[in-house]
């Protein structure tokens, strides 16, 4: 028997809509990429303590759920119109908004980076600025 998961929690990710809009954050940077004595160092990208704190928080208030199919998500027209369009992100629900950091943050683990360029094209401020309202809601 499948144990039912308790429902995701806007309310640890809502604080984050403030920290993603200042003009001074930094999501991360990118590290590694030289080479010394013929031996290269993969590139790497490093989360800030704020955007590591957000991925936490995105785990704990169960966000990021085992029985989502990321890879294919991660392919569909739903999240590509997400993607592109930060308006279609303020409207989602809760299910959209799972899939979403689900994909984007397993994906992260075998893409580097994919959670930097989600931050970059605003994807995720958008989903942080959802995540408020949402918990104004609750």
């Amino acid at each position: 028997m499948v144990d039912r998961l308790p429902p995701p929690d806007p309310v640890p990710l809502a604080p984050f809509a403030a920290v993603f809009a200042d003009p001074g954050f930094a999501f991360g940077s990118w590290g590694g990429g030289g080479s010394t004595d013929g031996v290269v160092e993969m590139p790497y990208f490093q989360l800030s303590a704020e955007a590591g704190a957000f991925v936490q928080a995105a785990y704990a208030a169960h966000w990021v759920r085992p029985d989502i199919d990321w890879s294919t998500f991660a392919g569909s027209e739903a999240y590509r119109s997400l993607r592109d369009d930060p308006a279609r992100v303020a409207m989602a629900d809760t299910d959209l908004l799972a899939r979403m950091l689900t994909m984007l943050i397993r994906g992260d683990r075998f893409s580097e980076g994919l959670l930097a360029a989600a931050f970059a094209d605003g994807t995720l401020p958008a989903i942080a600025r959802r995540m408020a309202v949402l918990a104004e809601q609750a």
